[in-house]
């Protein structure tokens, strides 16, 4: 009789289990956190090849940069039946070849915490990054964690999450069992498993039913400055004026808010959020309820509207995104453009926002439109944000919006009121949907195909082309005009840019090109750190009250005292000196202020409650 050990046995026959489910499995105990980096154990699907490759993604849909997460990735090791390790080559940043890969069964490797890293930049924007903090949080985006094998990215994946017991995992995945401290959750693909961003901490959540959706709210603020159930009354107004935005139901059962309320900067440099398909995961400055509450609004506001696109509208790129050679859809204007147009108009339409505020936006936008290249076609420089024209992609949030409100006004001029940007939306919705994706050549022809051969003109000129968009002559349509307002003087601080020094949190002036006659009298240097304010200690949880409120009390002839910390350079020693000051009256940047046309015909007045609302 041939004897097998009991322990060889056991092997067999979990074997046989593992290799029929077919699966990625994957363990992270997060109550053994060391030095900032998590231990990652997989158990691998069947590899049939001799050798296979395992990558992390050189970027993951929605960042629009290349961040190589390989990168926080260390001691990486591949170990067969038996146990032994095996032989492996590092390919790249991102990639790593194992040999004799058909006798593979386990990998194992740390990562790091890319929120507080010494590895040099470029720095993950902390939406998409992940945050270890032992007993206090842990932020795990899965693109952070989990690699797949090349070729293998639709197996599906089994994820154990090990949680300490007073810990809470909030997140957008719907298939999860949870026993004896442990989450395991499981997904059909990695595109799945990358758009699932978790967050781990003692819970703070709350949760409301919008048009037939779970919401869920999953706050940590360190110092408590608010709460999930605050975050819900701030943002409930909005997600009912988005269900009624969007016909009365979503089309989703579960969305998350994961936020991440900050006491301190960040490496980035940066605060905000990252959308998902079914959640959005967000890192803001810990700061006064009155201002926290804004801020969630219009983030929000834009972030819950990437359920329309791209979850349900998107390229081929996009549906199925290579996360290691990356090729970029050419309608960043639908994207982020519409989905940022979007999230004012709901709330101007649903009655959250008057017409005054409405225009202010507007204003905004094309104020922000003028810092980049007019005459760049969207088109081209969506298909070149990666490199070429990496230093134009932040135009989607200002002419892209302008490019979707102006669509929207000829369409609803087009059809006498009837259909808009908001019908086309829905329309193209049902035409592709999650599981269907658009050749970018052919959107544009399809658009026309759903409204006006007018809309061709249109994409032609203003989309593809570098014609200047008629903004001027789309206002007009709805009654509304511009009156110069570059010649009324205002008060200031100086007309500088102000930033985050994040190796001290203190705000810096960053930029002083456009520095006024007013700052040139305080005397303002690049580097310079804001101390004190009229006497009054500037953090980055209260300058804007601190400096608003100065300005709104203040009069012509006021001393303004400022103490900076200044510096030759940025990495320089700061020294404490006096600025200081009286106001003077000075001329804001030319600009044009929006207002309704006091001679509006019926006609006018009519399009712009079809487009707007009753206003």
């Amino acid at each position: 009789m041939k004897r097998i050990s009991l322990s060889l046995l056991f092997f067999f026959v979990s074997t046989l289990f593992l290799f029929s489910e077919n699966r990625y499995q994957f363990t992270v105990d997060l109550t053994k956190c060391v030095k900032d980096k998590l231990f990652v154990e997989l158990t691998t699907p069947e590899i049939k090849t001799e050798e296979v490759i395992y990558r992390f993604p050189k970027i993951v849909p929605g960042t629009y940069e290349i961040l190589n997460f390989g990168r926080f990735v260390s001691d990486f090791k591949a170990f067969d039946s038996l146990g032994k390790e095996m032989q492996i080559e590092k390919l790249d940043l991102n990639s790593w070849k194992i040999i004799g890969a058909q006798k593979l069964r386990k990998l194992t490797y740390e990562v790091e915490d890319t929120w507080d890293t010494d590895i040099k930049e470029p720095y993950v924007f902390e939406p998409g990054g992940s945050n270890f903090e032992v007993g206090k949080n842990f932020v795990l985006n899965p693109h952070c964690l989990f690699g797949y094998f090349e070729g293998m990215k639709n197996t599906s994946y089994q994820i154990n999450i090990i949680r300490p017991a007073d810990f809470f995992g909030a997140c957008s995945l719907t298939d999860v069992v949870s026993k004896d401290n442990i989450d395991t959750y499981t997904i059909a693909d990695y595109k799945d498993l990358q758009d699932a961003p978790m967050m781990y901490n003692v819970p703070d959540t709350t949760v409301l039913n919008v048009g037939g959706t779970q919401v869920l709210i999953s706050l940590y603020s360190q110092n408590k400055v608010a709460s999930s159930k605050f975050i819900a009354e701030q943002i409930s107004e909005i997600l009912f004026a988005q269900q009624e935005y969007l016909g009365g139901t979503l089309p989703i059962r579960k969305y998350v808010y994961l936020i991440y309320l900050t006491p301190t900067g960040s490496l980035s440099g940066a605060s905000g959020a990252l959308e998902h398909s079914y959640s959005s995961m967000y890192f803001l400055p810990e700061m006064e309820q009155k201002y926290l509450a804004q801020t969630i609004r219009d983030v929000s506001a834009h972030e819950f509207f990437h359920i329309v696109t791209p979850l349900n509208i998107h390229a081929e790129q996009i549906g199925d995104f290579n996360y290691n050679d990356p090729q970029m859809s050419k309608h960043l204007w639908l994207y982020e453009g519409t989905t940022e147009y979007a999230s004012g108009l709901v709330q101007i339409k649903y009655g959250s926002m008057s017409l005054s505020d409405y225009l202010k936006v507007i204003e905004s936008k094309i104020a922000g439109s003028k810092d980049y290249n007019d005459s760049l076609p969207f088109t081209v420089m969506s298909e070149g944000c990666l490199k070429k024209y990496k230093d134009q992609y932040s135009n989607v949030y200002q002419k892209g919006a302008l490019i979707g409100m102006c669509l929207d006004i000829q369409l609803r001029y087009l059809s006498k009121g009837k259909y808009g940007l908001q019908e086309l939306m829905f329309d193209l919705a049902k035409t592709y949907g999650k599981n269907k994706s658009f050749k970018d050549e052919e959107l544009f022809e399809q658009i026309v195909k759903l409204t006006y051969p007018e809309i061709g003109d249109f994409f032609r000129n203003y989309v593809e082309g570098n014609k200047p968009l008629p903004v001027k002559e789309m206002l007009q349509l709805v009654g509304i005009g511009a009156v110069d307002a570059s010649g009324n003087k205002q008060l200031s601080i100086g007309g500088i840019g102000i930033g985050l020094n994040t190796a001290n949190n203190r705000l810096m002036v960053v930029n002083t090109a456009s520095m006024d006659d007013f700052g040139r009298m305080m005397g303002y240097e690049e580097y310079d750190e804001l101390i004190r304010f009229n006497g009054k200690k500037v953090t980055l949880k209260n300058a804007q009250e601190v400096i608003g409120s100065f300005i709104k009390n203040s009069k012509e002839g006021d001393e303004l005292v400022v103490v900076v910390g200044r510096r030759k350079s940025e990495t320089s020693k700061a020294k404490k000196i006096k600025l200081k000051a009286k106001l003077i009256p000075v001329l804001p940047p030319a600009s044009n202020n929006l207002i309704p046309l006091t001679n509006a015909t019926d006609e006018q007045l009519k399009l712009r409650i079809d487009w707007i609302g009753k206003h």
